[in-house]
């Protein structure tokens, strides 16, 4: 095992040890071989995969290593999706919780707390609309926590940049620039203007004498122009036993020396590098020769690295990033980036500081659980629930051969003399009575679907699962930890998403998104600054009828307790609403506001019918008190009282109208006195005076 104190893990040079790195890669899987093994072995047992398994889920010989079965040929041999289907619930729960979660910035400084405001706006943006793959790529790694226990996302800033044709008209040339237009005519400045034509648009020199021509015969020409098509934050999900290494005894990932990020490449990618990133074009060439040829000038002693290279047939090239902290020759610690290929010596792509603001690997690390200080100590959901599967699949399997036995059991005969035919209808000779019998077959078990339930209980207990025989607060607090994990994941990579759009973001966008047009007060800022963000959310939120327990609770707490009116009861029946019927609050609930102007139009309506003589009726859920008050002002107008005293019809319907009203507060009043006991006693006035 490496030292911490070799030169190459210390202190950064011009020029990296590839041959040294190189080893560093291979040992540092090797060290993961174990670990790397049980990921397989999760993989495999989330996936129902087995030796032998076959089509059509039933033993068989010929399939087996040993050429025997157990316990008959054509033995049940079924699928049991146990750990499956737990993590795609977890997943599922998890998502959701994201998905309505507030994403919210804190500001570190007091005076920031409009900014923050602010900030927290975007930030719901740049990652609901900007970045797309956000939630595919979360969804990815949520995959990875459970099935693998770790889950790991590369945050990074991608530029790319696409060359197309423009054309270019010499009369456009002429309007703009006449006396280039004239040279360009008359060719009287042809190695000038190609030369020109040639840093400008980065062509050859010949293409640019080319364009001269095509001016000058055509009047018209394309030109290469390179845009931006791509500028922003991106966040990827990386496979912890395939894509991304650390030292086995890593503790903390963003204080280790080193680590591997792998990443395969077509060869035009690769080439596309050299000219984009200022990859070296002589590895470029190598690393594709090696890849493509499937030859390797460095042995390999690990065996899962030696399965790979064989494997290796989809015609990409595996590329390395090695990142390392390393100290310079001023002792100041930094974090560089050598890209190399594992099987090309002595060369490499590209060696570099990496300079991006926050300072930190560009990769945010969550397991499973802590149950070790170490990294790769943690379990995964398919470890944990690989022993409850391997039972229930025992149980199901015993219980389909039973029944198959119970079907069709063997059949006894005297020796030599076995049926010709077996089956419904069909006719056999006999010569004694009772010489071909069924044998006798295994007898009903009840207690397998015993077993099975209680395994299925005592799996869903250890995780936090919800089931009808575990204890709800149990697995409440269970489902709350594995969020708040989760949680604090997402919140370190929105904190590198915002530093990286800090430093590489501009700023039109953010003006074009805030809305904000006072750059010195609502800048996006710079990667030095800094905000806490977090996330809110309620395991218990995912249990609609507990939320609903919870609301009549605050409801009744409310009536007794709310002598202020500080309770705002809109919006507690919205949040009951969204409970029973998710996403339909916003649909059937009115604005506090709309609900007042709605009510008033609707009685000035009624208000109408009643003087063009139609008797109206009240419907018992309204809002009566506003509605009263409404009409008592019009009825209260002078010539209203003169035209109801003249007019004894109109009287008679108002009269009745008021009557119905009152009767419908009456009852409410009513029922609120059989909840406390006693009339409620308005302001300024007295129990008895109320009474």
């Amino acid at each position: 095992m490496q030292s911490a104190a070799d030169p190459e893990l210390l202190f950064v040079s011009k020029e990296p040890d590839i041959g040294y790195l190189q080893d560093t890669y291979r040992r540092t899987q090797s060290d993961l071989g174990e670990w790397i093994d049980r990921r397989q072995k999760d993989y495999d047992t989330r996936n129902c995969l087995w030796a032998g398994k076959s089509d059509d889920y039933k033993k068989h010989s010929h399939l087996s290593s040993t050429g025997e079965v157990f316990p008959f040929e054509g033995a049940s041999d079924q699928e049991v999706r146990l750990v499956d289907d737990t993590i795609n619930c977890m997943v599922s729960q998890a998502l959701n919780a994201l998905r309505r979660a507030h994403i919210v910035a804190t500001p570190v400084e007091s005076e920031d707390m409009e900014r923050a405001n602010v900030l927290s706006m975007f930030i719901r943006w740049l990652v609901n609309t900007r970045m797309e793959e956000f939630y595919d790529q979360v969804e990815l790694g949520l995959n990875h926590l459970y099935e693998k226990g770790m889950m790991v996302h590369y945050v990074y800033w991608d530029s790319q940049d696409l060359k197309q044709q423009q054309s270019i008209r010499l009369d456009e040339i002429a309007q703009a620039l006449p006396q280039i237009a004239q040279a360009i005519q008359d060719g009287s400045m042809d190695e000038e203007l190609s030369a020109a034509l040639k840093d400008q648009f980065k062509v050859s020199k010949s293409k640019a004498r080319g364009m001269l021509r095509e001016l000058r015969k055509e009047g018209e020409t394309t030109i290469p122009v390179t845009r931006r098509v791509v500028n922003q934050p991106r966040v990827k999900a990386l496979a912890p036993d395939e894509d991304v290494f650390w030292p086995s005894y890593t503790i903390d990932p963003q204080e280790a020396p080193y680590c591997f990020h792998v990443i395969n490449m077509t060869p035009e990618q690769l080439h596309s590098k050299v000219n984009t990133e200022g990859w070296d074009q002589e590895f470029v060439d190598k690393a594709v020769e090696m890849s493509l040829s499937g030859e390797t000038d460095t042995p390999i002693n690990n065996l899962r690295l030696q399965e790979e290279v064989i494997r290796d047939d989809d015609e990409t090239v595996r590329i390395i990033y090695c990142y390392q902290r390393l100290l310079d020759e001023d002792g100041v610690p930094g974090i560089y980036c050598t890209i190399m290929h594992d099987r090309v010596p002595d060369l490499y792509a590209k060696h570099q500081l990496l300079d991006y603001g926050h300072g930190k690997y560009p990769f945010v690390v969550t397991t499973y659980e802590k149950t070790s200080k170490r990294l790769y100590h943690s379990r995964s959901i398919a470890e944990l629930g690989e022993g409850p599967q391997n039972i229930l699949k025992v149980e199901e399997d015993a219980s389909i051969d039973r029944q198959s036995l119970a079907t069709m059991p063997p059949i006894e005969h005297p020796l030599g003399r076995s049926p010709t035919a077996w089956g419904p209808g069909v006719r056999i000779p006999y010569r004694t009575p009772g010489e071909v019998r069924f044998a006798s077959t295994p007898r009903f078990d009840g207690g397998s679907m015993q077993v099975r339930e209680y395994t299925r209980q005592q799996f869903d207990r250890l995780i936090g699962r919800n089931n009808s025989s575990v204890d709800r607060v149990d697995t409440q607090m269970k489902q709350q930890r594995n969020i708040d994990r989760i949680f604090e994941h997402m919140r370190y990579i929105i904190d590198q998403v915002f530093t990286l759009y800090q430093q590489y973001g501009p700023d039109a966008e953010f003006f074009r998104v805030t809305g904000m047009n006072d750059m010195q007060k609502f800048s996006k800022g710079n990667a030095n600054e800094r905000f806490d963000f977090y996330l809110q959310f309620d395991a218990a939120t995912q249990d609609p009828e507990q939320m609903l327990e919870r609301v009549k609770t605050v409801a009744e707490l409310g009536g007794l307790l709310d002598k202020n009116g500080t309770l705002d009861t809109e919006r507690l029946l919205q949040l009951a609403i969204g409970q029973v019927l998710p996403g339909a609050s916003e649909k059937i609930l009115l604005p506090k506001e709309t609900a007042t102007a709605k009510a008033v139009d609707e009685e000035r309506q009624t208000i109408a019918e009643l003087v063009a003589g139609v008797p109206p009726n009240v419907r018992p859920q309204d809002a009566h008190e506003l509605k009263l008050q409404v009409f008592q002002q019009w009825l209260q107008q002078p010539d209203i009282q003169q035209k109801a005293q003249q007019d004894q019809a109109l009287q008679e319907r108002i009269q009745n109208y008021m009557q119905q009203r009152s009767m419908q507060i009456q009852q409410k009043q009513n029922a609120q006195i059989g909840r406390l006991g006693a009339a409620p006693t308005q302001f300024g006035q007295t129990a008895t005076a109320a009474a």
